[in-house]
């Protein structure tokens, strides 16, 4: 029976060749924009995750509260609280980061970038915890407050001349000379250069006492839900305000996934409207084609078919034209996913992380088809309504 109704929305699908493929594009048009959205929003989700493993799962970050980014100017933190958070049993150490917009020359040209400043006593530490690859040269060392390391878009896409090891910026007037470029890591850091915290302070009158961020290392095997409670309490008590926000890596991602969710919850509905649309073209292609075949129906009910029998053949085919558009859809859908993947890796965006799933493609398969079912059901259960005396009398 299965490969009867097979043979027979084929062998209509053939026959009516234009007509079909118009109706299965608007398929193929809602299902590769259901698979191509959400496929990007799990592939920013992953980046995500792989950099904060990148980061460290064991480390806490404490920021100005509303602190949505890298801004500068931001004000709330200063180095007293970084000393009653390093004081704070299980902490390894606490890293003050102050981060600025500073003006950068080279050769002819200028222009502005995002600048981290931090303490250069504690750079083998903060180097080897987040994990940052060199391209080229190495990390400075303490003393050498005059050198700088640059992020990979910084020393190859911002002036017309790559920069290259041991050249000299003049930031804000001042000559820093180029000890080490970071790979390419898909976050704003490859725009962004590292100095030192004091150096950053003098080029540009910050008050020395200021911080923009604060992250916090944990030692080995230690609660990190626990020592963030317990820095919370500390600053509280400390500063005698709440102007501030501890995130630990948990509740940075979770923020990020809900955010993400929501995106990727408008965008598949937007989406489905396309694949509404598409349900639409096969109620009335199978609408044409019970008319069409009128004549036929009165036939098989002459010889012996039931309705049940007759709703099923068109059921079949509806849900077949839906299977195929899905089919087709899913893979374009990928492939459009995969292909803006590369688009944004070559205008410096990497954080984006594709990976096909197949569990999304298997439920855009299913949902097609059951689109199809829901589409070809008024048309076939008018056919079933078909008295097959006036039937076989229909030209």
């Amino acid at each position: 029976m299965i490969k009867e109704n097979l043979n027979y929305a084929l062998r209509n699908i053939r026959y009516r060749k234009t007509r079909s493929w118009l109706t299965i594009i608007g398929v193929i048009i809602g299902i590769a924009a259901i698979v191509a959205l959400i496929s990007l929003g799990e592939g920013l989700e992953n980046a995500v995750e792989e950099q904060f493993e990148k980061m460290g799962v064991n480390s806490i970050r404490v920021v100005p509260k509303g602190f949505r980014g890298p801004s500068a100017g931001v004000e709330g933190l200063t180095e007293n609280d970084v000393d009653v958070i390093e004081n704070i049993p299980g902490v390894d150490y606490a890293e003050s980061i102050l981060i600025e917009r500073v003006k950068v020359e080279f050769g002819n040209e200028e222009i502005y970038s995002q600048v981290y400043g931090s303490p250069m006593d504690k750079s083998d530490e903060v180097f080897a915890d987040l994990n940052l690859v060199f391209d080229e040269g190495r990390k400075y060392n303490s003393g050498e407050e005059d050198s700088i390391i640059i992020g990979y878009n910084l020393a190859h896409d911002k002036f017309k001349k790559d920069v290259k090891l041991r050249n000299n910026l003049m930031i804000e007037g001042k000559k820093f000379k180029v000890v080490g470029i970071i790979e390419k890591t898909g976050l704003d850091f490859d725009s962004g250069m590292y100095m030192s915290i004091g150096s950053l302070r003098e080029i540009t009158d910050a008050d020395k006492n200021k911080v923009s961020i604060i992250r916090v290392q944990l030692l080995d095997g230690e609660d990190i839900n626990k020592i963030g409670k317990t820095i919370e309490q500390k600053l509280k008590r400390s500063r005698g305000d709440e102007t501030f926000e501890v995130f630990t890596p948990e509740q940075l991602l979770s923020q990020i996934g809900s955010i993400l969710a929501i995106i990727r919850f408008i965008l598949a509905g937007i989406a489905g409207i396309s694949l509404a649309v598409g349900g639409v073209g096969i109620m009335n292609s199978m609408y044409t084609s019970v008319k069409e075949r009128t004549r036929d129906i009165g036939v098989m009910k002459a010889i012996g078919a039931t309705n049940a029998n007759i709703a099923i053949m068109f059921l079949f085919e509806s849900g077949f034209v839906g299977l195929i558009g899905g089919a087709v859809g899913a893979i374009i859908g990928t492939m459009m996913a995969f292909s803006v993947e590369i688009i944004a890796s070559q205008l410096g965006f990497g954080l984006i992380s594709i990976q096909v799933n197949y569990k999304l493609i298997a439920f855009a398969l299913f949902f097609a088809f059951f689109v199809g079912i829901i589409s070809g059901l008024l048309p076939a259960i008018r056919a079933t309504k078909l008295v097959p005396v006036e039937a076989l009398r229909y030209e």
